[in-house]
């Protein structure tokens, strides 16, 4: 049927007909209308797609959502890790084992499922074994599982990082009650991590790489970044303060450094907030955080200036106009005095002159 109306339409338009004129608004009308249809089984067609996926995500839980582990060369142990399925369908997938990196400040777990990405100094997914690969979990259920860890006799003392994680077939599921270092860091995996530690002498060495504050601002708080790089053989996990120190020397405002892991070779970068609103002077910074098992620890200081420099201009400009005003008040009030001194000698002289003149007829 709108095949042929728009057929007609065209031989109208070759003819040059009048009745071309009155086939014109039909030919926008049926446009328009065929526009708004499109486009409302579009906008259906993407809301059905995105419920459908919606649904289709599937909330799991892994439990413990990291395991720190003390072992000894050539020592053999198990680990368990549990999947539970909180959706209303059974969900399948895969559950593997590899080693993971954290190479961002943010702290985010990078897993790599080539064995030969990692590096052998902190590598240990060849070490650990388990009966199946493949599992299926029924709804509202759990699945455990229990992975051996043989370590070898030459393992050299330090840290070693290893993710169990399930990733489920063709379905990607919401990573519900694990934390963002525990899986999050792709969005189709969730993640059990392994931190082992090989016993033995190990470095623990950091350094704060970078303690920064602006060197001038005109109002508090004081917002303070701090990278510190872990160059040691294990994960550090800093607790430290950030001190406000005002130009007299006291200590007026404290706050703690957030808690959280640096890896080996890895820095991470902690923001902070410190201080009021209204401040003035020159005020020291300084950072103080303990790490490690041998009490090392981490300082740095830095020089800063708090300088309302708006509201000491606008302050100053008043008391000038101020000043101004009453000097001027002054003044004229000076001149004022002495204009009526002038107009009562005046008047004085001219008294005078009457007197001597009403004598002079007296007389």
């Amino acid at each position: 049927m709108v095949k042929v109306k728009r057929s007609e339409d065209i031989n109208f338009y070759e003819r040059g007909t009048s009745r071309r004129r009155g086939r014109a608004p039909l030919r926008i009308k049926n446009s328009l209308s065929s526009f708004l249809i499109i486009a409302f089984t579009s906008s259906f067609l993407l809301f059905s797609f995105s419920s459908v996926f919606a649904q289709q995500a599937i909330p799991l839980i892994v439990s413990p959502a990291r395991q720190e582990i003390l072992l000894d060369p050539s020592e053999k142990t198990t680990v368990n890790v549990k999947f539970l399925n909180q959706g209303e369908s059974p969900v399948s997938g895969f559950v593997k084992v590899a080693d993971f990196l954290v190479d961002n400040i943010d702290g985010i777990p990078k897993i790599l499922d080539d064995v030969s990405q990692a590096s052998p100094k902190y590598s240990a997914s060849t070490w650990i074994t388990s009966s199946t690969d493949k599992i299926t979990i029924a709804s509202k259920d759990n699945v455990q599982l229990q992975y051996t860890i043989q370590v070898p006799q030459n393992a050299r003392p330090g840290g070693r990082y290893v993710a169990i994680y399930f990733e489920p077939e063709g379905i990607v599921p919401q990573d519900t009650g694990t934390n963002q270092e525990a899986g999050s860091g792709t969005s189709t995996r969730l993640a059990s991590l392994l931190y082992i530690r090989i016993s033995g002498d190990i470095t623990e060495k950091a350094i704060a790489s970078r303690f920064f504050a602006k060197p001038f601002s005109e109002f508090g708080p004081i917002e303070v970044e701090t990278d510190i790089l872990n160059r040691g053989d294990y994960h550090i996990r800093p607790k430290g303060v950030l001190a406000l120190i005002n130009p007299f020397g006291s200590l007026i405002s404290q706050i703690k450094i957030k808690e959280e892991n640096i890896f080996p070779d890895t820095l991470r970068t902690f923001k902070s907030e410190i201080g009021k609103k209204w401040m003035l002077g020159r005020y020291k910074l300084a950072l103080t955080a303990g790490y490690g098992n041998t009490g090392q620890s981490i300082t740095r200081s830095l020089y800063i200036w708090v300088l309302p420099w708006r509201v000491i201009l606008i302050t100053i400009l008043s008391i000038l106009i101020i000043w101004f005003i009453i000097k001027n008040m002054k003044k004229r009030s000076g001149s004022d005095n002495q204009y009526l001194k002038s107009q009562l000698e005046i008047e004085k002289q001219e008294i005078e002159k009457l007197k001597n003149q009403l004598k002079n007829r007296s007389d």
